[in-house]
């Protein structure tokens, strides 16, 4: 297929991706205006060379009947040899210049082809080790999980320890307690009974001698009594 100047003027490469290196877009379309103008050129030229050895061909056939009207002056005579060597210069410079062009193309293919295969495995490698990257942090998440998890119920069952411990270290005291009260309570009870027994002991040791003085005492009323009314009468036998 023909390099043209509109294909030299419409080609169209793609940018590189961030990060990696290409050609500089100015300088390359630079050289390409430079290309399509030396191929417009090239192209004019070498019309211009058919033309002028097409009008050449015609005039070294034989002459026509004669014409009414008179014929434009031909162009001026060039050398054939000459004509020749800038038709293969002219062809020389449009192969090199789509030569130029096409090496350009390719090595802009083949970069960019490159860059692509450079970032799937660029994105590839991101994507492995954030897979890994992810793995590793879910992994540890979870050791620390368990982790924590495992300190919780260690320290739960610490916790149930030392309470069962302070609940059983408060039952014994109360029950310490408890004892040394009742016991201190019997103490007194078996003191005051004994005090009680005391006094009811004393009661009727002093009931009973209360009731023989009381009986005396009576006894000596009565005696008092019986011995005053006789020795009345014997006065007042006397006085008589």
């Amino acid at each position: 297929m023909p390099l043209t100047p509109a294909d030299v003027h419409n080609v169209v490469f793609k940018k590189p991706p961030i990060g990696k290196r290409g050609y500089d877009e100015d300088e390359v379309d630079a050289f390409l205006d430079v290309v399509e103008a030396e191929l417009a050129r090239l192209i004019e030229e070498n019309n211009d060379l058919r033309a002028s050895g097409g009008s050449n061909a015609r005039d070294d056939r034989p002459e026509s009947a004669p014409m009414t009207v008179a014929a434009p002056a031909p162009p001026p005579q060039t050398n054939p040899q000459i004509r020749e060597d800038e038709a293969i210069r002219a062809s020389r410079m449009l192969a090199l210049a789509t030569e130029t062009a096409e090496r350009h193309v390719n090595e802009a293919k083949a970069q960019a082809d490159q860059m692509v295969t450079s970032a799937k495995t660029n994105s590839e490698r991101m994507l492995t080790e954030a897979r890994t990257k992810s793995e590793q942090m879910v992994t540890e998440a979870k050791q620390r999980a368990d982790a924590m998890l495992g300190d919780a119920r260690t320290r739960a069952d610490t916790m149930e320890r030392e309470a069962r411990a302070k609940a059983a270290a408060l039952q014994q005291d109360a029950e310490r307690k408890h004892v040394e009260a009742m016991g201190s309570i019997e103490e007194k009870r078996a003191s005051l009974e004994r005090k009680v027994d005391e006094l009811r002991t004393f009661e009727r040791e002093y009931r009973t001698r209360l009731r023989s003085y009381l009986e005396s005492h009576l006894r000596d009323l009565d005696s008092r009594g019986s011995a005053e009314p006789t020795s009345g009468r014997q006065n007042q036998h006397v006085s008589a």
